[in-house]
């Protein structure tokens, strides 16, 4: 027979488990959670948005045209800078913007040369 006597369960030395120690004056890191999300540049909306309306409303497109240009070009530079989201939505709006003046700007020449010759 053995001559080990059973050890009582109640004597045995506990082994807990300690956080790691971290020299002092630092404290442990917080936990990693998942990064916000960038939220989407507002004249990058603004700029989509003026820029449709150019397209869509008559005559407006004088005045939103270049408001839509001008959104979106400020709006793509301050995505780079900050990493907001809505780059595609400020290239929509130069676009349209763009498209909108162009449009503008051939109509109103259609009206000075039919004013001109009298037609």
């Amino acid at each position: 027979m053995s001559t080990e006597q059973p050890q009582d369960p109640r004597n045995r030395p506990t082994q807990q488990q300690y956080p790691q120690q971290y020299p002092p004056g630092q404290f442990a890191p917080y936990p990693q959670y998942p990064p916000q999300p960038q939220p989407t540049s507002g004249k990058a909306v603004a700029s989509m948005v003026t820029g449709i309306a150019s397209l869509v409303i008559p005559f407006i497109g004088i005045v939103t045209g270049p408001l839509a240009i001008v959104l979106g070009t400020r709006a793509r530079g301050e995505i780079q800078r900050t990493g907001q989201k809505g780059d595609g939505l400020a290239i929509a709006g130069l676009v349209t913007g763009i498209i909108g003046c162009v449009g503008y700007a051939i109509f109103l020449v259609l009206l000075i040369i039919g004013a001109a010759t009298g037609s």
